[in-house]
């Protein structure tokens, strides 16, 4: 070996002994950084929710298996029970009984219905709807599989990891038009204990959807931007580092600050007035693409399962209120609110109800007879005033409403039913 060709040798090996030496250095100091971050540093938030909710690897959250405790308001006092998986519901077997038709509801607040008694929530009610009905030997089954501020994805990963478990004969979805829209969007999140914990998000790649699940990023997840296989495998890299890592943990606020969530109807008091108005904003038509998209996929695995699959839509509390006023009263909203002078109470409904008899996925609207019972029982709230979710007898309501839609249209009639052993 030459002089030359050992100089230029033991050049190399001093370029990568310098590398190797800078690489242990930052991954000394930051470990050192991250240690001193979980030990000396407070969460980034106030928020705790922690004694009602847990962080979910997949899910993004759940409800705290088997916890038992008091939540309250101003309206409402309620002793809670979750069930071994989070849900507010009494647990069931994965094995489905002989002559046992089974309905597994997905959604989010509606479904976990936190503010009344498990008795009173709207799957239990149709439970004992369809059971007291007194026809045939066959027994109903409704098992709750709603957290939260849980979206459509979340309910599709749910539906995938655990709910087809459950071998159901329907599958009902609540969807709240309110904000499941804005949930779709990457950046759903809950916070609890101080930390957020963010849903998984799909993306639309081509105008179609990957079905695959992105962990959320903060500083890398945006609308646009993950389809590419790099930039996938990039975000959900740093998706599991963020779930890991109190360090990104602590300074994702500045993150946040720097890059906000996108999200449609910032400019209104309740962002999802935006939904009700004509001039729709880039975020909103992401939003429906992609909620729309993962509907269409929600049905397509649940029918390939050998079950039915509809839509329960719920409208927010007061687009209900908005919809009995008399013609003088809502003269006089207008006059007080002239933003809403465009704004159509039924918009993102009539929307929704085109998507779903183009894609032939069937579907029950809830608003009208909520506003028809609102608006010959005033004095009766179907929703608590601002907190926004059903009261006990909304959840009646509901489940009675339902009831007679799923019998009218021979929902519990299905090949797989009737041929339990």
């Amino acid at each position: 070996m030459t002089s030359s060709t050992k100089f230029k040798f033991s050049r190399a090996r001093r370029i990568s002994a310098g590398i190797l030496l800078a690489l242990t250095s930052v991954c000394i100091t930051t470990l050192l950084l991250e240690l001193a971050v979980r030990l000396l540093l407070p969460p980034p938030y106030s928020v705790d929710t922690g004694q009602f909710f847990t962080c979910h690897p997949t899910y993004g959250w759940i409800g705290t298996p088997h916890f038992h405790g008091v939540i309250e308001s101003e309206q409402y006092q309620e002793e809670l029970t979750f069930n071994s998986l989070g849900m507010h519901d009494t647990e069931h077997a994965l094995e489905k009984s002989p002559h046992t038709f089974r309905i597994l509801v997905l959604g989010d607040s509606f479904t976990h219905a936190l503010q009344v008694d498990e008795t009173q929530t709207t799957h239990q009610v149709l439970e004992d709807l369809l059971n007291n009905q007194g026809q045939g030997e066959e027994n109903f089954e409704v098992i709750s599989g709603g957290v939260v501020n849980w979206g459509t994805n979340q309910q599709l990963v749910y539906y995938r990891e655990q709910g087809r478990y459950y071998n159901p004969d329907l599958v009902v979805l609540m969807f709240f038009i309110g904000n499941d829209l804005a949930d779709n969007l990457p950046g759903n999140a809950l916070t609890i204990k101080g930390f957020n914990c963010y849903a998984p998000y799909l993306a639309l790649c081509d105008n179609e959807l990957n079905p695959t699940p992105l962990t959320y990023a903060p500083g890398f997840s945006r609308l646009q931007n993950n389809c590419s296989l790099l930039r996938r495998t990039l975000i959900q890299g740093m998706g599991a580092l963020y779930q890991h890592s109190r360090l990104y943990q602590q300074i994702e606020p500045l993150l946040v600050a720097h890059w906000p969530r996108e999200q449609f109807g910032q400019n209104y008091p309740l962002f999802y007035t935006a939904l009700y108005l004509p001039h729709e904003e880039f975020e909103l038509e992401q939003a429906y693409q992609i909620t729309q998209a993962t509907l269409v996929q929600l049905q397509q695995e649940v029918e390939a399962d050998g079950a039915r699959f509809a839509i329960a839509l719920i409208s927010p509390w007061p687009v209900v209120q908005l919809a009995v006023l008399s013609p003088a009263e809502w003269e006089i909203f207008l006059r007080d609110n002239p933003t809403l002078a465009e704004a159509q109470v039924d918009r993102p409904n009539h929307r929704l109800a085109e998507f779903f008899d183009r894609h032939d996925i069937a579907y029950l609207d809830l608003t009208t007879p909520m506003v028809d019972y609102s608006a010959a029982n005033a004095r009766v709230p179907l929703y608590f005033i601002g907190e926004g979710h059903w009261t006990v007898e909304g959840n009646r309501v509901a489940a009675e409403t339902l009831f007679q839609w799923l019998m009218k249209n021979n929902f519990l009639e299905t090949e797989s039913a009737n041929n339990q052993n």
